[in-house]
């Protein structure tokens, strides 16, 4: 049974329908200054027929918390776009609908939270929006609540849950089965009604920026030397050493994320170097690291592994990587600083933590005071190192340590490297 006319009377200068919005983000709790990290809105029309889709990433400014659970990555919201830049698009789409949400509540309140930053007045309270999780439970369509249950139990197809284009389809064809068979469920109220009616300001205009969505499983990201411009050589050598030193504290997590891929980039380019002397450094940097590897005349499994992964994150092969520690395996007293090995802690080091890692973190500090280290909760020139449940995090501990040459290094060899800790 479809909705009528009169149970759904179109808002003025719009054609009527619902929008279906989903949203996934830093963490459960508005107050808290948690942020949307993405947002999807599904137009469907009153016969439950899905007519338009648009989704975003959304950058929050902040670290992404549960990554574990909705699976972005800081690499990909660091390029999209601030709720600020959407906010026109948004209004477009609520305009004269009826919004719905599964967990209604829960969307209304972290959009209420993102229009009140920009000094905009909402409609959109606890009520404001049809709740499918609710008309599902008014149905008793499955035992539990959830999205997956409640569209596995109705035979919906399955879906990327917890991203939220996918979350919003889903929900979108969850309303089309309760409006054809359970029509009661979802029955039109004037806080509905009102809010299709609401008067959006008009000083938001939309499509100033292109959405930005999640950057595939199987995509692969050239390497980021690609990316530099080449220059014409210049009579002088440029200075090096800079380039050098921040390369290094780069690769203490043996990978070079998005964010310093960026920041060596921009480094090269400030310091007039032509893509050769790039190559020249990385070349030199390999060099160095298997002439330190035979300094001991010994060379380990471990230690062949690392020069081959280094290799490969400059750009190399392991052929080169071979090839190069044949030719350096006569040690001489020309080694330039390296870390051998990645991140090393040593009693003393003061380290930072941030973001939502994938041990408690009162485990990992209890570990790490245990072993000698000494965790803070501000980053200052005296970090060793700041560990990040995403190296390109947008924290501002993250950034900080960024602005002052510290090292941000995945939690993964933070805790490596605090097991080896004697």
């Amino acid at each position: 049974m479809a909705i009528t006319t009169s149970q759904f009377p179109p808002a003025p200068g719009a054609t009527g329908g619902y929008a279906v919005v989903d949203t996934e983000t830093t963490g459960i709790s508005a107050g808290l200054k948690h942020r949307i990290a993405e947002i999807a809105i599904v137009h469907v029309d009153a016969q439950g027929v899905v007519t338009d889709e648009w989704c975003t990433l959304v950058n929050p400014d902040r670290d992404l918390g549960p990554q574990a659970i909705h699976g972005i990555h800081a690499a990909d919201t660091r390029r999209a776009p601030r709720f600020a830049q959407i906010v026109g698009d948004v209004i477009d789409r609520l305009r004269g609908r009826i919004v719905v949400a599964h967990n209604w509540p829960f969307d209304a309140m972290h959009l209420r939270a993102e229009f009140e930053r920009l000094g905009t007045q909402t409609p959109l309270h606890a009520h404001a929006g049809l709740c499918t999780m609710r008309a599902a439970g008014m149905a008793q369509l499955a035992a539990g609540r959830s999205l997956v249950d409640c569209c596995t139990a109705i035979g919906l197809p399955p879906r990327s849950w917890h991203s939220a284009h996918d979350d919003a389809l889903a929900a979108a064809g969850l309303l089309g089965y309760l409006i054809e068979r359970h029509p009661e469920t979802v029955r039109i109220v004037p806080d509905h009604l009102e809010t299709a009616n609401w008067p959006w300001p008009s000083s938001w205009p939309g499509g100033l920026v292109k959405p930005v969505r999640r950057t595939q499983a199987e995509h692969t990201e050239q390497h980021f030397l690609a990316r530099l411009v080449e220059r014409l050589p210049r009579d002088e050598e440029p200075e090096v050493d800079t380039y050098f030193a921040m390369l290094d504290n780069a690769l203490l997590d043996r990978r070079i994320s998005a964010t310093e891929a960026d920041a060596l980039l921009e480094l090269a380019h400030d310091l007039g170097m032509h893509k050769a002397d790039v190559l020249n450094v990385h070349h030199t940097y390999l060099r160095q690291l298997a002439k330190a590897a035979w300094q001991d005349r010994i060379l380990t499994d471990e230690e062949r592994t690392d020069i081959t992964t280094v290799a490969i994150l400059l750009g190399f092969d392991a052929t080169y990587a071979e090839q190069v520690l044949a030719e350096e395996a006569h040690p001489d007293d020309s080694t330039r600083p390296v870390t051998i090995g990645g991140l090393r802690l040593r009693a003393g080091d003061k380290a930072v933590l941030t973001g939502d890692m994938i041990r408690p973190r009162d485990s990992i500090v209890h570990q790490a005071t245990a072993a000698g280290l000494r965790i803070t909760t501000h980053v200052s020139k005296q970090t060793h190192v700041v560990a990040a449940a995403d190296p390109d995090s947008l924290s501002g501990k993250a950034k900080r340590a960024r602005e002052l040459g510290v090292p941000v290094v995945d939690q993964h060899t933070f805790l490596r490297a605090l097991d080896t800790i004697s």
